[in-house]
């Protein structure tokens, strides 16, 4: 006699009415749904109220370098964001806690900002806050320096273009640096620019015409930090100029 088995998925069994089943099994098959749904609520919650606190200090904080604030700021806010390769990826980006004014008598600005790689479960949030310049009289090619990682170095392996200089070999293991115009990227990053880099290990730089964002990758700066950043800013404006 031939024996004829059935299999019933999981899925199924969840969903199958609940008619014969005591109050007791229903609350146990509900029970996990309803504690994963708690709990994305309350991150929600929580997400939401360290975004308010946060809010309050920057304001705060733009007070003290008496500067203006906005607690959003709209995409086209700064110019050409798009031809910058922090702002050139991902999606959903957002601009958040606006604040600007001068520093040093160069239009100045330092803000957060988010964007979303990826999609569903492999979403990733990308957070990080950014000093902005904006010299009148800066003219860089544009170019993109981030610290060099393990897919980095394979990647430059199989031809990914990382600029080089072989008098600073520290610069070289510690950055990868990218742009179109080698030769007047080369120009900009004389021996005094390299060697700043190599002080402020992590620094991430993209720069074009008289555009200067720097930040470092997924970190949140501290109120306390915004000025010694805009320093560090500043500082950088003032060594790639041109003699």
């Amino acid at each position: 006699m031939t024996s004829i088995h059935f299999f019933v998925s999981p899925a199924v069994l969840f969903f199958a009415p609940a008619r014969d089943m005591s109050p007791q099994a229903v609350l146990l098959r509900f029970l996990p749904v309803a504690v994963g749904i708690i709990i994305a609520l309350l991150l929600v919650l929580y997400r939401r109220k360290k975004a308010r606190e946060r809010t309050q200090i920057m304001k705060a904080a733009a007070a003290q370098l008496g500067w203006t604030f906005s607690a959003k700021a709209p995409w086209n806010y700064i110019p050409g964001l798009d031809r910058f390769t922090l702002f050139n990826q991902g999606h959903n980006k957002e601009i958040r806690n606006m604040m600007y004014g001068q520093a040093s008598g160069i239009k100045t600005a330092a803000f957060d900002y988010m964007y979303i790689t990826g999609s569903g479960r492999s979403a990733a949030r990308h957070y990080q806050t950014v000093v902005y310049l904006e010299p009148a009289n800066l003219a860089l090619p544009h170019f993109s320096l981030r610290p060099e990682g393990l897919m980095s170095k394979v990647l430059s392996a199989f031809g990914y273009q990382d600029i080089d200089f072989g008098q600073r070999p520290e610069f070289s293991r510690q950055y990868i640096l990218r742009g179109q115009d080698e030769p007047a990227i080369r120009q900009t990053f004389n021996d005094s620019v390299l060697s700043f880099y190599e002080s402020y290990p992590g620094t991430c730089t993209d720069a074009g015409g008289n555009q200067l964002f720097l930040f470092r990758g997924g970190y949140e700066f501290q109120p306390q930090e915004i000025q010694s950043y805009v320093g560090l800013a500043l500082k950088i404006a003032n060594l790639v100029r041109p003699y």
